[in-house]
């Protein structure tokens, strides 16, 4: 398991794709690269839902179909949905979101791309 908090600004967004890649290409590298962007879209729209001055939290799960990313954020759920709705399905497996007293989580579960044989 991979944890990060992040400040709420945009230099995050970077950080947090710079930050997902490489553990994409240490553990399951056929991903990196939508790990990439998978992490900068949901921090991306983390961000507009986090008040300045407040963390962003990042886990990243290596499990046995693949890797989970998993963004929560102090805010409530972006009304117009975003990256969320209109990115995550063509780029992922499986995805979700739920809001609560402790705020907005996000999580995406990157499948391991099969050996053709």
């Amino acid at each position: 398991m991979y944890r990060q908090s992040l400040p709420s600004t945009q230099a995050s967004i970077e950080s947090a794709g710079t930050w997902a890649r490489g553990i994409a290409q240490a553990e399951l590298p056929g991903l990196a690269t939508v790990a990439d962007e998978v992490a900068r879209g949901l921090l991306s729209a983390a961000l507009r839902r986090t008040p300045l001055g407040e963390q962003i939290h990042v886990q990243i799960d290596i499990t046995g179909e693949g890797l989970h990313i998993e963004v929560r954020d102090p805010g409530l759920p972006d009304p117009t949905g975003g990256f969320e709705t209109a990115e995550l399905s063509s780029v992922t497996s499986s995805f979700g979101a739920s809001c609560g007293p402790e705020g907005h989580r996000t999580w995406v579960l990157l499948r391991k791309q099969r050996m053709a044989s």
